[in-house]
This record gives structure tokens, sequence and C-alpha cells, in this order.
């Protein structure tokens, strides 16, 4: 067991610092684990929580009083596995080789270096001067760029897509996300209306008795 974790963390922190050749390990060699990019993605929620909080007040515009960390949680990890979801309906229809668990492990040990560069973040800032907060705003930013390249560079790999099909395919994946969200909209909409429909019947329905 202690090997097989020491496998999967090895193959991760080669996704990191070698992103095609770790994530062809992963997705074609069975080197990595959807479980632990599953725990990668909520502890970036958590990650998210810590970070409206507690970064130091230098940084920190947000307003504690009305925070709500179960919001934050939520609405990072699904944001997250509503790209995931989208990457898999858009890629089946584009014969791509990724399954969900690859998109998933993909996305979340991508989210690595962005983790890495928050904690400096929320870490240093509570001990910086104001002239000082650019350096952990570049860091933070080094650490974004680096997780969408790995990103990028993860599913053009376990889709064994081109360059410009996988650009095409991530453009695509944002429209399929509004169009999930708008439809998810709707039909909870149509369940509150009918609901109160039903409530509002069975109410007249009772006066009427």
């Amino acid at each position: 067991m202690k090997t097989e974790l020491s496998e999967k963390l090895y193959y991760l922190k080669c996704s990191i610092f070698h992103p095609f050749d770790g994530f062809y390990e992963i997705r074609f060699r069975g080197r990595g684990s959807a479980l632990l990019a599953i725990l990668l993605l909520m502890i970036f929620g958590i990650l998210r929580c810590v970070e409206y909080q507690y970064t130091g007040f230098i940084m920190n515009t947000n307003e504690l009083e009305t925070m709500n960390s179960l919001s934050i949680f939520s609405t990072t990890v699904l944001v997250l596995v509503l790209f995931a979801v989208s990457n898999w309906t858009v890629t089946t229809l584009l014969n791509g080789s990724g399954n969900l668990p690859a998109i998933i492990t993909v996305l979340g040990y991508s989210l690595v270096p962005y983790m890495v560069g928050v904690i400096i973040k929320i870490f240093a800032s509570n001990f910086i001067i104001l002239e000082e907060a650019m350096i952990l705003n570049v860091i933070v930013s080094l650490g974004l760029v680096w997780s969408i390249f790995m990103l990028v560079a993860g599913l053009l790999t376990i889709h064994e897509y081109t360059f410009g099909k996988n650009a095409a395919a991530i453009f695509l994946t944002f429209i399929a996300a509004i169009i999930i969200v708008f439809i998810g909209m709707l039909f909870f909409t149509l369940i509150e209306q009918m609901i109160s429909f039903i409530v509002s019947v069975a109410q007249e329905m009772i006066r009427r008795m």
C-alpha cells in the first residue's frame, strides 16, 4: 500500500515538472489516481475558504462578516466538476481517448502549482508590507499559468489531440458548461413551479373541504 501511494505521488510530481511525459504515464500506463485527484479537488475547495478568510489584511478585500464557507467550497468544487463533465461530453463527440476519471485526474493534478502559490500567499501576506504584495501576486500568477499549462498539456495528451483540436475542444467545453448550467437552471425552475402549483392546488382543496 505504501509503495503504491509512493508511486502515485511520484507521478503527481512527474506531471508537475514534465506534464507531457507524466500525463502519458498516468493515462496509458495507469500510473495516476482519480481518488487522489478528487482529494486534491476537495483540498482546493477548502483552500479557497482559507484564502478568503485568512489572507493578510493588506491583500484581503473580502467581507468576512458575510463569509459562507459552505457556499465557497461547494461553488468551487461544482465549477471544477462542471468543467470535467463538460470536457468529457465534448471530447466523447470529438473522439477523444480520455475518459471521465482521466479528465478528473488531469484537472486535480493541474491544480497543484496554483495551490502552492495560494498557500504561499496566505502565509506570507500576514507578514509583508504593502510594497511587497506585488511579489506574492506574481507568485500566485506564475502558479496559475503553470496550472493552466499543465491542464492544456494533460488534456492534449490523454485525448491524443493536436494542439489546434485541443484548443477547439477546450473552447467547446466552456460552451457546453454554459448549456449545462442553463438546462440545470431551467430544470430546477420548472420543478420549483411544479411544486408551487401542487402546493397551491392542495391548499385550495383543503379550503374547499
